[in-house]
């Protein structure tokens, strides 16, 4: 059986939570509070244990993208989803730092042109926030999709990289 480990960043005003299973990433997203991560770790099989100090370097990565440098992000990480959904993500880590693409661009890129609404609920099912950067990809009219929680954390990422405009 894989070991399991969780971890975290606190970047700003909200958390980045990391998960990874036989030494790879499984799970990355952002939390309110240390108790919403806490929550959906202890729904996981195998249950992670935290563990920090298996993180280092990924923790490096995200220091150095907070402080606004560019970021690869080319940890090992596995993902499951549908044919489409990891077609999505595989076109969306193509997005270059500091740079938009919309949803219908996605969808013309993997060569469904009409299925812009399934990109974004493929978006919506991303397990890695970050290393699939969903939040380069906006509307047609460049408005950043998605509302409360997610919208604010959208924006500050996109504002960031320089991507959209500082208010």
């Amino acid at each position: 059986m894989n070991s399991a480990h969780y971890g975290y960043f606190r970047a700003g005003f909200f958390l980045v939570g990391f998960v990874e299973v036989g030494g790879r990433l499984v799970r990355m997203g952002f939390y309110k509070n240390l108790r919403d991560l806490e929550r959906e770790v202890a729904r996981l099989d195998p249950r992670p244990s935290y563990a920090p100090e298996e993180f280092e370097s990924l923790i490096r990565d995200l220091e150095r993208y907070f402080s606004g440098k560019p970021v690869s992000f080319n940890h090992p990480y596995q993902v499951s989803g549908t044919e489409f959904q990891r077609r999505v993500w595989e076109e969306v880590r193509k997005i270059p730092y500091g740079e938009v693409r919309s949803y219908r661009w996605i969808a013309e890129e993997i060569g469904r042109p009409r299925a812009w609404r399934a990109v974004a609920n493929a978006l919506k099912n991303n397990p890695l926030v970050l290393v699939i950067p969903c939040h380069r990809v906006v509307r047609s009219d460049g408005k950043v999709a998605g509302s409360g929680f997610g919208k604010r954390v959208r924006e500050y990422l996109l504002r960031l990289e320089g991507a959209i405009p500082a208010t």
